[in-house]
């Protein structure tokens, strides 16, 4: 439960609303049924068991995204509806509601929430005792809900950033070591589940090294830049692509049987060989490919692809390999 809070602002938001709601409408509940006033009682009751209810939504179901957004227009309508009743006292929630909007859905839809309430509530006269009350309610929330928008969207696009850090490799933007190993979790069980194959193909630069030593690194970067897009255009949308560490890459491609992950990987060899410079000429690639197996783990699936990618490199690279097919039997096949 704490993981999850720690690693789901969104969750956080939408279960610190809950608790507000149980520990501070709750007492209000609780002293109008103790003075008589049931109605009052009942409402207050249905609010704190509506927010209860979402909050589980959101925890058992993991969509937060329509959870924040029911609450918000839930949240906003009490506002509104407290603010006719009250008067003066009651405008003031909805200061309070304009913020949370931001917290609990999109920028831009809580931006027109917003919109809409003070419309609504502007337009309902008995909520403000002059019009120069009324005007100042109109921009001062206005000024409210656009610091509000600018921050959300703002946290929003800093949000991205970090998240994009922490699951790609800063240099070529492909997937980094750590969203490899969850992707290949996901793969596993998602092939134990629809009987879906799964194929992974380990690829590793030829003799790289010596364009780093000879040209510098900034020419290999350019490389493994260069690399990295010509594998984008080649694979399928659904295929996925993963730095494994200095010149290895991986791919993972759902779908495939055997034979289309042969076929996929030589042809991604051949346009490697044809395409690929570097600034002392054509950069080749070693191949090792291996698919998934019924009740396998995805550490020994992994470990299998890169002891087909050693048996390339020693074979002479420029090759793929199939796991369990020696390189004899790999050219018989059509794999050299």
């Amino acid at each position: 439960m704490l993981h999850r809070l720690r690693h789901d602002f969104h969750l956080s938001i939408i279960t610190l609303l809950g608790a507000c709601a149980v520990f501070g409408i709750s007492p209000f509940a609780v002293y109008r049924y103790a003075i008589g006033d049931l109605v009052a009682g009942l409402i207050d009751t249905a609010v704190v068991l509506f927010i209860t209810a979402m909050v589980s939504y959101a925890w058992y179901s993991g969509n937060t995204a329509r959870a924040g957004l029911v609450l918000s227009v839930f949240n906003t309508i009490g506002g509104f509806f407290a603010g006719s009743v009250l008067g003066d006292s009651g405008v003031f929630w909805l200061y309070v509601t304009f913020l949370s909007n931001f917290l609990l859905t999109r920028a831009d839809i809580a931006a027109i929430i917003n919109v809409l309430a003070i419309a609504a509530t502007s337009l309902y006269g008995s909520a403000f005792s002059s019009v120069p009350h009324m005007v100042s309610f109109v921009v001062t929330s206005a000024c409210v809900s656009l610091f509000a928008f600018i921050f959300a969207y703002r946290a929003e696009i800093h949000r991205r950033q970090f998240e994009k850090l922490a699951t790609h490799d800063p240099l070529t933007g492909a997937g980094n070591r750590r969203t490899l190993n969850q992707e290949l979790r996901i793969a596993v069980a998602t092939a134990r589940r629809t009987n879906i194959e799964h194929g992974l193909i380990m690829l590793d630069l030829d003799r790289f090294k010596q364009v780093n030593d000879e040209y510098g690194h900034d020419a290999g970067d350019r490389v493994l830049v260069d690399l990295t897009a010509l594998i984008e255009q080649a694979i399928r949308d659904s295929d996925r692509l993963f730095r494994f560490g200095g010149e290895e890459f991986v791919l993972l491609l759902p779908g495939v049987d055997l034979l289309g992950l042969q076929k996929a990987a030589e042809n991604l060899r051949r346009k490697i060989a044809a395409q690929l410079r570097s600034p002392g000429g054509p950069v080749t690639a070693s191949l090792g490919i291996a698919l998934l197996r019924p009740d396998e783990t995805w550490e020994a699936w992994l470990q299998r692809a890169d002891a087909a990618l050693y048996r390339a490199k020693n074979g002479g690279r420029n090759r793929t390999i199939v796991d369990g097919i020696e390189p004899a039997a790999a050219t018989t096949c059509g794999i050299s």
